[in-house]
């Protein structure tokens, strides 16, 4: 299987961009986007023709549905709408102010949501095509330190779950990434230990064929996934004692 037609939000770093230079690579004409305009500049003179770059915020959901549209126009369809542009911040709650919520949120939940919906008109006119939200892992439960990223994550997979319902009988799919730790530009950030690490380049390859199988949710490394179902089948108070404990420990004795 091979997508003619993409879109990417985030795609000039980490996940995005390996997506963005995968998709290329197997002949896909890809419209990706970012703030940054000379990161956009070198990928497109690198890659070409096929990648197209547009700089954008999408933490503005007017600015995603207008790109959306803007995408549809210059490639002439829309096979694949990948919204991968997310951020994080690793803050205890005793720190925690309003803006390190809303910036989270604005991005991770109403930039990201907006993307996706902008992408079902042009999808049930073609009838066609494969929604995708680039989630995580962290959806599952709440970490500590992490609650405005948790949060956001949990709301925009069970956003895509409820797309999911609601286009069961159409032929768009609509899949859900839940991805562990990912070697990127945002986790380089982080001060605590991440285990089963992986590259951006293994990732986007995963992504993709989860993404040709149809695949409705895909959690990655296998290993999370299985930690992640373990996780969930805990009681709260059980799961909070292990996080506070547990978790906790991780984080205190890393760099």
């Amino acid at each position: 299987m091979r997508f003619e037609t993409a879109l990417i939000t985030g795609g000039s770093t980490g996940i995005g961009e390996a997506l963005v230079r995968q998709l290329v690579a197997e002949g896909c004409r890809v419209v990706f986007c970012a703030r940054r305009q000379e990161r956009i500049d070198a990928l497109c003179e690198e890659l070409g023709d096929s990648a197209i770059g547009i700089q954008a915020d999408v933490s503005d959901p007017h600015r995603a549905e207008a790109l959306v549209k803007e995408a549809e126009e210059i490639l002439g369809s829309l096979d694949l709408i990948i919204a991968n542009a997310g951020r994080g911040r690793d803050v205890p709650a005793e720190r925690m102010t309003v803006r390190d919520i809303t910036d989270v949120f604005q991005l991770n939940v109403m930039g990201a949501t907006a993307t996706i919906a902008a992408g079902i008109a042009p999808m049930v006119r073609q009838q066609k095509g494969y929604l995708v939200g680039i989630s995580s892992v962290a959806s599952n439960r709440g970490l500590p330190t992490t609650a405005a990223y948790c949060a956001s994550k949990a709301c925009f997979s069970t956003f895509l779950e409820s797309l999911r319902v609601d286009l069961r009988n159409t032929p768009i799919k609509v899949i859900d990434i839940r991805p562990g730790f990912i070697d990127t530009p945002l986790t380089k950030k982080n001060k605590f230990a991440m285990p089963f690490l992986m590259s951006s380049e293994k990732a986007a390859r995963l992504i993709l064929a989860a993404i040709k199988k149809g695949r409705p949710v895909y959690t990655f490394p296998w290993q999370m996934a299985i930690l992640a179902k373990i996780l969930r089948l805990l009681p709260g108070p059980v799961y909070e004692g292990i996080a506070g404990r547990v978790l906790g420990t991780i984080r205190s004795k890393s760099p």
